[in-house]
């Protein structure tokens, strides 16, 4: 029994082997939220196509100018 014929033999039924890309079959850097099962590339590509929208992160706080009349005097 030589290596090629042991290469991968053992079952992976669980694990970070035994989930891959849906779409390009990559092992690394999976998103599974949601069942997605796909690589991070993956899903920037078709992140539009599933329909995720990029929200803006920031976030301006804008507080109300004094009154005139409020001035310290």
């Amino acid at each position: 029994m030589g290596f090629q014929t042991t290469w991968r033999a053992h079952p992976r039924r669980f694990g970070p082997g035994s989930r891959s890309c849906r779409v390009c079959g990559n092992t690394h850097g999976l998103v599974r939220k949601y069942g997605l099962n796909m690589c991070r590339r993956c899903f920037r590509q078709y992140s539009d196509d599933i329909g995720f929208k990029k929200e803006n992160n920031l976030v301006f706080i804008r507080y109300p100018k004094p009154a005139a009349s409020a001035t310290l005097t």
